[in-house]
């Protein structure tokens, strides 16, 4: 059985980025909460809030036809884990929301039915300098 340690949310993670640029619909139903809230904070000062069915669909969207591995990259800022919650900083390099973004995201995680959930997303987007 996993266990709610860094090191099991670290793997979770390692699954959510994975998921996510392959849109692995089902793998992604298992890492997002049911009541998953994300938000995006656009540098022009735009706020889109998505729920769980919804985002899964941006992602599908996104990802279809792409090279999951030209996706991957990540700068993982801090991961932290008290009891049963974690929270993830990181910054990703990804085309959600237009073309190539750098994305910053703040991940909140739950440790419920044996596993590690994303129950909150904000990220704040803004285009990737190197990709202009």
């Amino acid at each position: 059985m996993t266990q709610p340690t860094e090191t099991t949310l670290r793997a979770r993670l390692d699954e959510l980025m994975q998921a996510g640029v392959r849109a692995d619909m089902a793998t992604l139903d298992t890492i997002y909460h049911d009541d998953i809230e994300v938000m995006d904070l656009g540098i022009d000062g735009r706020l889109v809030t998505l729920q769980k069915r919804d985002f899964m669909a941006l992602l599908q969207k996104t990802f279809r036809d792409r090279t999951p591995e030209d996706h991957l990259w990540f700068n993982l800022h801090r991961l932290t884990v008290t009891g049963n919650r974690g929270h993830v900083l990181i910054s990703r390099k990804i085309p959600v929301g237009g073309p190539k973004m750098m994305i910053d995201l703040s991940i909140d995680f739950v440790f419920e039915d044996g596993r590690w959930q994303v129950t909150r997303e904000v990220n704040f987007s803004r285009p990737d300098a190197d990709a202009a």
